[in-house]
């Protein structure tokens, strides 16, 4: 009964969202949405090539295929392996590194709980999971959030919030990366769970960091065209790069800079800011 009705439900997704029928050769076509890795994408100007690496585990291959699909298209991400199964996760997670799992709820041999709890009890490596479900039941949801899901996206879904979600994720996961590791600030422990300070709010900056500095800063990433590191920041500026990147990582911590990886150059990994923010400092 409760397969007949897990069929019942992934029929009336499908049939919601315009997926219609992709035909009966379901081994044909799951091996289309195995495909190849994706491409090297161009990204706000910036070649990213395997940034994030994904694992989807999802029995519907119509749906892995838009998980595919939509992911080219953002760019930053790279699908490393695409599953049926819960023990097929299980054996890809032991074998393959990943950085995020795009996990259905609803799977033949077990449930993306059962998957989430097994993680959680045995991973010695961060590992973040959204889960992509047509499961609203709010127990299910609990368990979820519990289980320390970064989000929760229920089918059918457009194809602008599939991607808001995943640049919302790659954003924060890429500033959590950026940042020192020094102690935190309350503002950037705030920003990596997606929660922004009150715009009435008066930020004080961090102990050696100048308001009038901090303004400069701002202004001079505002009229910059694109994104830079921190050490050619402080080349404009007439400042050290160390100095740069403490007033850089004190934007990123309250979502005024967006930060992503710098690939190509040899030497110590370097990452490129960009001002998003409005006139706040």
């Amino acid at each position: 009964m409760a397969t007949r009705d897990r069929a019942r439900r992934r029929a009336r997704v499908r049939a919601r969202a315009g997926w219609g029928a992709l035909g009966h050769d379901r081994g044909a076509r799951w091996r289309e949405v195995l495909g190849g890795p994706a491409e090297r994408t161009d990204v706000g100007g910036v070649v990213v090539s395997a940034d994030f690496r994904v694992l989807v585990v999802e029995d519907d291959f119509a749906v892995a295929r838009l998980h595919r699909r939509y992911l080219d298209a953002i760019g930053g991400f790279e699908i490393v392996d695409s599953v049926l199964t819960i023990a097929d996760a299980e054996r890809a997670l032991a074998h393959t590194a990943v950085d995020l799992v795009l996990l259905d709820m609803f799977l033949p041999d077990a449930t993306g709980i059962d998957l989430l709890r097994r993680v959680r009890s045995a991973a010695s490596t961060p590992l973040d999971v959204i889960m992509v479900t047509a499961a609203p039941e709010p127990e299910l949801v609990r368990q979820a959030l519990e289980l320390g899901v970064v989000d929760y996206l229920l089918k059918p879904f457009r194809p602008e919030e599939f991607e808001l979600r995943l640049r919302r994720y790659a954003q924060r996961r890429s500033r959590a990366d950026a940042l020192a590791a020094a102690a935190l600030s309350q503002a950037q422990i705030d920003a990596l769970q997606g929660r922004h300070p009150a715009p009435t709010q008066t930020a004080s900056l961090p102990k050696g960091l100048s308001r009038t500095t901090a303004a400069l800063v701002r202004d001079e990433l505002r009229r910059l065209d694109g994104p830079v590191t921190a050490a050619e920041l402080g080349e404009l500026m007439g400042m050290s790069r160390v100095s740069a990147r403490r007033y850089l990582e004190y934007f990123a911590g309250r979502d005024r800079v967006e930060v992503r990886p710098k690939y190509g150059d040899a030497g110590r990994p370097q990452h490129l800011y960009r001002w998003v923010g409005g006139d706040e400092l």
